[in-house]
């Protein structure tokens, strides 16, 4: 199991707290991305559960983003699957029409953005952790999937550094320019801001809150085929799967990627 599940009394019911255990940097693979999924699925089709808190307790990582081992052992021919295993997740995170709270507790790099972003209440430690869509550091094209989102959220006139630069941000910064709605000094302090929120949350009709929150997120919903098409095809566009590898294999060599 990649994720320990703690099952929490709200004021509404009962709720999850969902702690990432996947592996020494929290890392994405196509497996524990799918098990989160179902899990996610699970809760959702559960009346009983009023919502869910993302968190992880490991000392220096939330979500590494996609896991360089598994990129590397992966066939060429099957490296789709697995980064675009993320698209496919974010629409499952999008579809979770329940309250969905996100702690960062400590770097949240490409995937772990995604994640933080796709909640709709996201709350940071303020301690060594960054935040950052980095794709494009490593050669991928951000999926317009995640661009919408992030539009719905950050400044508009941080959206350049955001998505074509792929900037990291200490939390005090990610709270500024939208990306994080507020920060906590300790990551006690961020535990009673979450548990304060989903419990507040949990007091709203379940109804009239999947339904609005499905409304909001209508736009993003009606697209998620697309998504998917449109992130495959920018995979496929010359160079992309080549600088993967050689940006997956720098990381692991501890040196500065040769990409083009």
């Amino acid at each position: 199991m990649s994720y320990k599940r703690e099952e929490i009394t709200v004021s509404g019911g009962k709720a999850e707290i969902i702690h990432f255990e996947m592996n020494d940097q929290n890392s994405l693979t196509g497996s524990n991305m799918k098990e989160l999924a179902v899990i996610l699925k699970e809760i959702r089709n559960d009346s009983s559960k009023k919502g869910v808190i993302l968190t992880s307790d490991h000392e220096k990582f939330f979500c590494n983003g996609l896991d360089a081992d598994n990129l590397l052992s992966t066939p060429k021919e099957k490296l789709l699957d697995e980064v675009g295993g993320i698209v496919i997740l974010f629409g499952e995170l999008i579809l979770f029409d329940k309250p969905l709270i996100t702690e960062v507790t400590g770097y949240a790099m490409g995937g772990g953005a995604v994640i933080t972003v796709a909640s709709d209440y996201k709350y940071m430690y303020d301690g060594k952790g960054r935040i950052g869509f980095t794709e494009v550091n490593v050669g991928l094209p951000l999926p317009g999937s995640f661009i919408d989102r992030i539009k719905m959220c950050v400044e508009p006139r941080y959206w350049s550094e955001v998505c074509l630069e792929g900037s990291v941000y200490k939390a005090a910064e990610a709270k500024k320019i939208g990306l994080i709605d507020e920060i906590a000094a300790t990551r006690e302090d961020l535990r009673k801001i979450t548990l304060k929120k989903l419990d507040a949350l949990s007091k709203i009709p379940m109804s009239a809150y999947r339904s609005t929150k499905n409304m909001l997120n209508g736009g993003l919903i009606a697209k998620l085929d697309q998504y998917q098409k449109e992130t495959a095809n920018a995979f496929q566009q010359p160079g992309v799967i080549d600088n993967l590898l050689e940006a997956m294999t720098a990381l692991k060599e501890k040196r500065r990627p040769n990409l083009k």
